[in-house]
């Protein structure tokens, strides 16, 4: 596909195998673009880059079967909100503050996401009282090694669990990635790189540097603090699109291939119904009984970049998302 920006509008243009898979309206009005995200199977000239660039649009470029290759942004002028972030994550208290904020929410949303699963198949789940008090403990973590333990069990737990909800014809058996070995791994993996993207431009665009984090420690071309906000995402956002699109036929094992590199990888064609799913999926009303207000998952993702921003710039506590 070749996409390209003429006037006030993304034009898209697919190639003749696309047949019935192109789009009745073949653009979208810039004043509807919050970000773009490039797939590898789509040409966009550099022209197109700085007009979206100019406008104020971010673009990210991914790499099949790894983190995004890259993200082209508009010029950030907030450097003392840098150096307030770099100065707060320096701080081992804080950081393990925010931390553990963190994993608790994590869990706590993973525990959530087994218990309406289990409910909705009349069943209840054996793991809820036990995800209950590891979320107990990550509050609890005496250092980062401690939490960090404490976050793998209760990982290694909840996919034992989710690994139930699975459909016959695709299952999921154990996480696995770099590459996935299964076609539930590689739609979980393709989810959780559009995730770690779409917090990374919220960051950014709050003026953040992603590379400084909390819980993940820094690494080049790691974008720690991404992986961070991310994470209490994980189950309500990523992991239950995945049941939702495998177990009501929206994907199934032919939309699936073996990679280049190895392992199982969407197929590009595939990917368009994974992009339309998220899209809906982020931008869908709901009343967040934490604020008591109308929301979506993508202003939520929103407001945590900003709530962790003020927590760098504040140097107090965080509040992590946390699902109803």
């Amino acid at each position: 596909m070749v996409a390209s920006v003429r006037g006030e509008r993304i034009e898209l243009k697919f190639p003749p195998e696309a047949n019935g898979t192109v789009p009745e309206q073949p653009w979208i009005p810039l004043l509807d673009v919050e970000h773009v995200v490039v797939d590898a199977s789509v040409r966009l000239s550099s022209s197109s880059i700085a007009r979206l660039l100019y406008r104020g649009i971010p673009i990210v470029f991914l790499a099949q079967g790894q983190f995004p290759a890259g993200i082209a942004a508009p010029f950030s002028r907030q450097h003392l909100c840098l150096v307030q972030q770099l100065d707060a994550v320096r701080d081992p208290g804080l950081r393990l503050g925010w931390a553990k904020a963190i994993v608790d929410h994590k869990i706590r949303n993973m525990r959530r996401v087994l218990q309406r699963l289990s409910s909705n198949r009349g069943q209840s789940t054996h793991a809820s009282s036990w995800l209950g008090a590891m979320a107990n403990q990550a509050r609890a973590a005496a250092s980062m090694d401690s939490l960090r333990g404490i976050e793998g069990a209760a990982s290694g737990r909840y996919f034992e669990c989710l690994s139930e909800f699975f459909p016959a014809g695709v299952p999921f058996e154990r996480r696995s990635r770099r590459p996935p070995q299964n076609a539930a791994n590689a739609l979980l993996s393709f989810l959780y790189t559009l995730l770690s993207s779409e917090v990374a431009l919220h960051l950014r665009a709050a003026g953040l540097e992603v590379g400084w984090g909390c819980y993940h420690e820094a690494e080049n071309g790691r974008p720690a603090l991404a992986l961070d906000l991310m994470e209490p995402f994980r189950a309500p956002v990523a992991d239950a699109l995945a049941l939702d699109l495998l177990n009501h036929g929206r994907l199934t094992a032919e939309d699936f291939e073996p990679g280049e590199e190895g392992g199982i990888m969407l197929k590009r064609i595939s990917r368009r119904k994974v992009f339309a799913a998220w899209e809906e999926r982020l931008q869908r009303q709901f009343l967040y009984r934490a604020t008591g207000t109308r929301s979506s998952l993508r202003a939520l993702m929103i407001e945590q970049a900003a709530g962790i921003k003020k927590a760098f710039q504040l140097r107090e506590a965080f509040k992590p998302f946390l699902m109803n």
